[in-house]
């Protein structure tokens, strides 16, 4: 896939680029599979605990279920492969590492709204370079289900990371406080929001009789580390000098 200079420059003067119908179908298929799998083994381990909330998962309105994929299963092949060197090197650059791998279901008409944030405000203050998040859309996002809301560079959004604070009741951490609804970025199944981690995004309610789900993995320039020198989350090698590394 070569993408068009149009998303090339949004992503610059905006902050995020979206690249519509670009996950192939097996992939998709792998990727709803994959889904549901993580969600039902997240709702069982909250039976377990007997957890209404765990972390920023609520109960029957929203699921965030980390994941991880072995890059030789059919997800793994679509992380590591043509698709994602190509996008990954031109918005992130030649070197990269995959870092966060992440579903997110909002259930029909009671799914909860995602409050205004920057990705790398949930690294909590820890010094990095901004990396890359991808979200794929599983199913048609629409303003009525909980598609994205931006505040684009070019439109005063902040480029830099800004502290966040944590909403009691959701567990969501806030960096944006303002009026401003935003830009709405619907994207059908199969499209992908390119967005820089310090780009200030929400997501409304889900008000449709169906679930809306999407997929969010992320890349990093380098290994991001925790204040004890260890991996914040994850560091698998992709591009190492514009070339693929992990097969």
């Amino acid at each position: 896939m070569t993408l068009d200079p149009s998303i090339t420059r949004s992503f610059s003067e905006d902050g995020y680029g979206v690249l519509e119908q670009a996950i192939p179908e097996a992939a998709l298929e792998a990727l709803d599979t994959s889904c549901q799998a993580y969600l039902e083994e997240h709702i069982g381990l909250m039976a377990q605990v007997q957890a209404d909330v765990l972390g920023l998962t609520h109960k029957d309105r929203r699921y965030f279920l980390p994941s991880w994929h072995d890059p030789s299963s059919e997800v793994g092949r679509f992380l590591f492969g043509d698709l994602m060197a190509e996008v990954v090197g031109r918005f992130l650059g030649p070197e990269a590492y995959l870092f966060l791998e992440l579903f997110i279901v909002k259930s029909g008409r009671i799914g909860m709204p995602f409050g205004w944030h920057q990705d790398s405000g949930y690294l909590l203050g820890q010094a990095h370079e901004p990396y890359l998040s991808l979200w794929c859309a599983l199913d048609d996002a629409t303003e009525e289900n909980g598609a994205l809301h931006v505040l684009p560079w070019s439109q005063g959004g902040p480029r830099e990371i800004l502290p966040h604070r944590k909403d009691k009741a959701s567990g969501d951490l806030i960096g944006y406080e303002g009026d401003t609804p935003g830009t709405v970025v619907p994207v059908a199944r199969g499209g992908i929001v390119a967005m820089s981690s310090t780009l200030f995004h929400r997501s409304g309610p889900n008000t449709t009789d169906h679930p809306r789900r999407a997929f969010l993995v992320s890349y990093s320039a380098h290994p991001i580390l925790n204040p004890q020198g260890g991996l914040w989350n994850r560091a698998v090698p992709f591009l190492q000098r514009g070339v693929r590394v992990t097969a």
